[in-house]
């Protein structure tokens, strides 16, 4: 069997090909918006379920009291909701006040209480959380008195409700320091930026 053109047949006519093409293009309208956000959400999916971990392995450490007595929150400076040390605006990290870093209270912004950066090595050593990757999110430079393997964007802290939240933190100038001007919002998860 041969195959090819019929005598007298040429192609596709110009209409035809201008008809599929605009098919083409109003599924490619309803498709790609959809497909887009794909990435964004299941970032901040990823951050969402950091904070469930967090929160559960905070509850579970704070309420076991066979381990320690008096219900310490398993923090930097083992409390929460304590004012920053704004007195003098440098860092005093001896008297359970982590809320200051390089020498400029890192809330300065919002005013927010965030003398309360959660001790991930803690939870870790103490087994409320399998490792130090299991918050991938996590900044090792914000969140641990021992050196993790994970860098993430996030210093995870306890409210002065409780809570879990955290703050989004750059390092900027790529000095592996915490510097005051690069604690870049308070507001949680940052829009596409995980870990």
């Amino acid at each position: 069997m041969k195959l090819g053109f019929k005598r007298g047949e040429k192609g596709f006519t110009l209409v035809e090909i201008i008809i599929v093409l605009a098919v083409m293009a109003v599924l490619a309208a309803v498709v790609i918006p959809n497909v887009t956000g794909f990435l964004g959400r299941g970032k901040e999916r990823g951050w969402a379920a950091d904070r469930d971990i967090l929160q559960a392995a905070v509850d579970s450490y704070r309420t076991d009291i066979n381990q320690r007595a008096g219900n310490p929150w398993p923090t930097l400076g083992g409390l929460i909701g304590t004012p920053a040390d704004t007195a003098n605006g440098t860092a005093n990290a001896t008297d359970g006040d982590y809320g200051d870093v390089g020498d400029k209270d890192i809330n300065q912004e919002t005013g927010e209480d965030l003398n309360s950066l959660i001790d991930i090595a803690a939870l870790v050593n103490e087994g409320y959380l399998k490792n130090d990757k299991t918050v991938k999110s996590a900044n090792k430079l914000l969140n641990t008195t021992a050196n993790q393997t994970v860098s993430g964007s996030y210093g995870w802290y306890i409210n002065s409700t409780g809570v879990v939240d955290a703050i989004y933190w750059n390092d900027a100038d790529n000095d592996g320091k915490v510097d005051a001007g690069e604690i870049i919002s308070t507001t949680a998860f940052q829009t596409d930026i995980y870990p």
